[in-house]
Parts: structure tokens; C-alpha cells; sequence
């Protein structure tokens, strides 16, 4: 049996856990699990379906350099990601959580991360032109380009 560890207590977890048995923390939904559990190759999906499988799971992923453009991300749980010099452009990343993951020197044009959630993200050099930031919450510990004001790309600081 496959292990990982509970993204809230560290402790380990099957692969096809829905909670965490120590710390009662959300995994992951039944339909997910089972996925997993039958070993679903995602590769031989056609890419809209393959979406519904890797999405859920890009939670601290390694995703420097990715091709991403114009990829629908909604709802996607990217905290911790690896986005460095990343291609997002046109990317739909809506209600995305984006919180401490590192795009530096991405690519976000035209992208949409309209009420996104990059609390602690560095965005040091990413291409921010025409990026909808519209109800996107950031922090103090949010780090955009020089020169970018996040506020008039209506992004709301959490206080």
C-alpha cells in the first residue's frame, strides 16, 4: 500500500485515504478514492476527462516550466506548487488556491485568476498584463512584480 503524508498534520495516509485518521482532515472525496484505487491511467484519458483526475492533486506539485497555457485549473489546489517560469497564459485558474506557491518569472497573461487565493505567493517577475485578478485575495506576505499594484487589478489584501 502506497503511503503519503495529511497535508494538515504531516502524519502518514494511504494514497486512497479520504480523511485523516489523526487529524480528521479532508483528502479527498469517495469518488476519488476509488479512482486511485482502481488505478485509473490518466494518460489514456482524453484531456478533459484527465482534468477531473489530476487537478484535485497538484497540491505542492513540481510544475517548473510547465506548458500550461490556456489549461482549465478552476478550483485547482496548487498551494505549495512549483510554478516557477511556468507558461499560464490564458490559463483558467478562477477560485484557484494559489497560497505560497512559487510563480516566479510565470507567464499569466490574459490569465484568470479571478478570486484566487494567493496568500505568501511570490510572483516576483511573472507577466501579470491583462492577468483578471478581480476578487483575488493576497497578503502581506505576497510578493508581485515592481512597479505592480494589485489593488488597481482589483485584488482585495486580506488584512
Amino acid at each position: 500500500m502506497t503511503v503519503k503524508r495529511c497535508p494538515a498534520c504531516g502524519s502518514p495516509v494511504s494514497r486512497t485515504a479520504v480523511e485523516c485518521s489523526l487529524c480528521g482532515e479532508f483528502i479527498r472525496s469517495r469518488d476519488e478514492a476509488r479512482v486511485l484505487d482502481q488505478e485509473t491511467d490518466v494518460d489514456a484519458l482524453p484531456l478533459d476527462e484527465a482534468d477531473k483526475y489530476i487537478v484535485p492533486f497538484l497540491c505542492g506539485a513540481e510544475l517548473r516550466g510547465a506548458l500550461l497555457g490556456g489549461a482549465d485549473l478552476f478550483h485547482a489546489d496548487l498551494r505549495g506548487a512549483d510554478l516557477r517560469g511556468a507558461d499560464l497564459a490564458a490559463a483558467f485558474l478562477s477560485t484557484a488556491d494559489l497560497s505560497l506557491a512559487d510563480l516566479t518569472g510565470a507567464n499569466l497573461y490574459r490569465a484568470d485568476l479571478s478570486e484566487a487565493n494567493l496568500c505568501g505567493a511570490d510572483l516576483t517577475d511573472a507577466n501579470l498584463l491583462e492577468t483578471d485578478l478581480r476578487g483575488a485575495e493576497y497578503d502581506g506576505q505576497t510578493i508581485f512584480p515592481l512597479d505592480f499594484d494589485p489593488a488597481c487589478a482589483g485584488a482585495v489584501q486580506k488584512p
